[in-house]
């Protein structure tokens, strides 16, 4: 005979239904029940019902019922975070969950209802209504997929939604992406800024920048040991990092830290030729005047790019240092990075293959690279219109 619900359970006053169901055993081999409420007999035993039921077709319905922001906090913090990531790629999720997930619409979906629908009309909405780049749709699917690939192998809930979803594609006269558009120096500007620099930090980290093309990052993290002979070698980034002081990153403060480089390509060596030594030269006569002025008070390290007391150079102070440089120069403003660029461009125009620049600069592969070739269409493109009313 079937055991008759109880009404025993009272909540605010309130009698309800009680049945239970075992759903396991624990450590020592002891059933494990669990108790379902109801305000009839009926009701009860349909929440019990549906909870068996989940469970046979593999999903857990404790977690499978949580928002998607509280579910996927929990994982980030609990799971991801110890998952062998670097710091820097912990931080970038972080980001991601913090600004895409946690206090928008579809964090307060429900794990188990979302469907694919759901996850493509967001990313819609990133797309063409908040003009989100493609780049960055791209970085929040590819959490999402980490995070719904561990529920459904968690048995969270029993199909991942992403499987198969397509991102957007926005109309070819829509595109706006910054990453193609290159901003470099002319000649004219690059003898500008040399000259307005003079014997200062910021001279040396400049022409170091032009003539090995080497990023912010990786040149502010150099070290003297870097250097062998005519060889420097491209092997740490300096970046600002985001340490987190608690288990749920309600607090955190930044460092300055050394990391390892962008990607495995970024690790490289390169060749110092004739000019880049003789500001080398410069570079270690203004870093032992600013030693002997600061005296004992300079602390003793290993860094190429010393600040004037002896730390590394962080990038805020590097940025300003350029801003006014320029407009000491009367150059137009474009961004430390233009100077890579310049580094890039200005091996093309001189025809050095495409795959030795690329190497050089320390992509992925040679299709990064490739954005730099609009300079020979456009060097082509000039030598034609030379040809203007020549002819006829």
């Amino acid at each position: 005979m079937a055991r008759k619900p109880k009404t025993n359970a009272s909540v605010g006053g309130i009698d309800y239904f009680r049945v239970r169901a075992r759903i396991g055993e624990d450590n020592e081999g002891n059933p494990v029940y669990k108790n379902f409420y109801g305000s009839s007999k009926s009701d009860a035993e349909k929440k019990k019902r549906e909870y068996l039921d989940s469970l046979a077709q593999g999903v857990n319905p404790e977690l499978g019922k949580q928002s998607l922001s509280k579910a996927m906090h929990v994982w980030l913090w609990q799971v991801e975070r110890y998952n062998g990531n670097k710091s820097s790629t912990f931080e970038r999720y972080e980001g991601i969950f913090r600004n895409y997930i946690q206090n928008a619409i579809i964090g307060y979906l429900i794990v188990s209802d979302i469907k694919k629908i759901n996850i493509q009309q967001y990313y819609n909405e990133l797309l063409f209504n908040q003009s989100k780049t493609i780049s960055q749709i791209k970085i929040l699917h590819k959490l999402l997929n980490k995070f719904f690939s561990y529920a459904e192998s968690e048995s969270y809930i029993i199909k991942n939604p992403l499987r198969g979803l397509k991102l957007p594609k926005p109309n070819e006269d829509e595109i706006d992406d910054d990453d193609k558009i290159i901003e470099t120096f002319t000649q004219d500007e690059i003898k500008k800024i040399i000259y307005t620099a003079g014997h200062t930090k910021i001279r040396y980290l400049t022409t170091f920048a032009l003539f090995t093309g080497a990023r912010q990052g990786e040149i502010l993290g150099l070290e003297k040991s870097d250097i062998t002979n005519d060889t420097i070698k491209i092997n740490k980034t300096l970046r600002k990092v985001k340490i987190f002081d608690d288990m749920i990153g309600n607090k955190y403060h930044y460092e300055l830290k050394v990391t390892k480089p962008k990607t495995k390509n970024s690790t490289r060596e390169l060749t110092i030729n004739d000019a880049l030594s003789k500001e080398l030269k410069g570079l270690n006569k203004l870093v032992a005047e600013e030693k002997l002025k600061l005296g004992q008070q300079y602390p003793e390290n290993n860094l190429l790019f010393p600040s004037s007391v002896g730390k590394y150079i962080t990038a805020k102070t590097l940025i300003t240092s350029w801003q006014r440089l320029l407009e000491r120069a009367g150059v137009e403003y474009r961004k430390f990075h233009a100077l890579r660029h310049t580094f890039a461009t200005t091996l093309i125009m001189e025809n050095v293959d495409i795959l030795t620049v690329s190497r050089l600069l320390g992509h992925r592969s040679i299709e990064t690279t490739e954005i730099y070739t609009h300079v020979l269409k456009e060097k082509k493109n000039d030598a034609l219109s030379v040809l203007n009313n020549k002819f006829i």
